[in-house]
């Protein structure tokens, strides 16, 4: 259903421990179809998703000719293991760094997201980078 363009990469470190940082990024398009989102994630190296969840950010939304920010939105995710079992969660982007981002007209919170089909496009494009990305391996 999704494809999956890496792109670029950045280190930097944590501002809560201080532990060196990765960023990856790229796109997402639709099988056949235009681009729909583009994807960051962050996460602490040498800890566990257990330890320190990871944050997952989409500017998600029409791309392209024609399009501009008001057409995109900031929607977060952050990736966790709890008892051994991974897990994603919805987290509100208006905390985060990508709400700021000249690209997106809007930042989505939890509340607006959730149970809405949009929800399950955005779990199936997560779930879409966790597999198609091999940075993240």
């Amino acid at each position: 259903m999704f494809e999956v363009e890496p792109t670029e990469e950045s280190g930097g470190f944590c501002d809560c421990c201080g532990n060196q940082t990765r960023t990856v990024w790229g796109y997402v398009h639709e099988e056949g179809g235009g681009t729909v989102a583009s994807y960051f994630v962050q996460w602490t190296v040498g800890k566990s998703i257990e330890d320190h969840p990871a944050n997952f950010d989409l500017i998600y939304g029409a791309w392209g000719e024609g399009a501009s920010k008001n057409d995109r939105c900031a929607i977060s995710l952050v990736h966790f293991e709890s008892e051994g079992v991974p897990g994603v969660s919805v987290i509100d982007a208006h905390d985060r760094p990508v709400a700021s981002s000249e690209l997106v007209g809007s930042a989505k919170s939890r509340e607006e997201l959730i149970g809405t089909p949009l929800a399950q496009q955005v779990f199936a494009i997560f779930d879409a980078v966790i597999l198609q990305d091999n940075r993240l391996s």
